[in-house]
């Protein structure tokens, strides 16, 4: 997979939720220093995934419901949910959740659904 090229993407949800979680960070800390903490956070999981795309585990909680395609990016209090699809020549990495570690993924996804759809 190193020599493949990668191309991350980040899809509709992933969005809504990053802007979500500024949203609901803002208040303990300058929503500057929330963006920054986030900035780094996603610049730090492209480079792990630009390298080796397997590099994070597949997510406990989402196998416990019997979900296999998604792996979990943990670091500096966020989770980042995302898939692998593999072509020919490239690997497509597609960031479908960012959270807050101490967020529960089945409450955030169902309350994201009421939300959003």
């Amino acid at each position: 997979m190193i020599n493949n090229e990668v191309q991350i993407q980040y899809t509709e949800t992933f969005n809504n939720l990053l802007n979500d979680l500024i949203d609901h960070l803002s208040p303990y800390s300058s929503e500057e220093q929330v963006i920054i903490r986030v900035e780094d956070f996603i610049e730090r999981f492209e480079s792990l995934v630009s390298y080796t795309s397997t590099a994070a585990p597949i997510s406990q909680p989402l196998l416990e419901l019997g979900v296999r395609s998604f792996r979990e990016f943990t670091a500096d209090d966020f989770r980042l949910i995302y898939r692998i699809k593999e072509q020919e020549n490239s690997v497509s990495i597609i960031c479908d959740v960012i959270i807050s570690q101490k967020q529960d993924i089945q409450q955030l996804l169902i309350n994201y659904c009421l939300l959003h759809k």
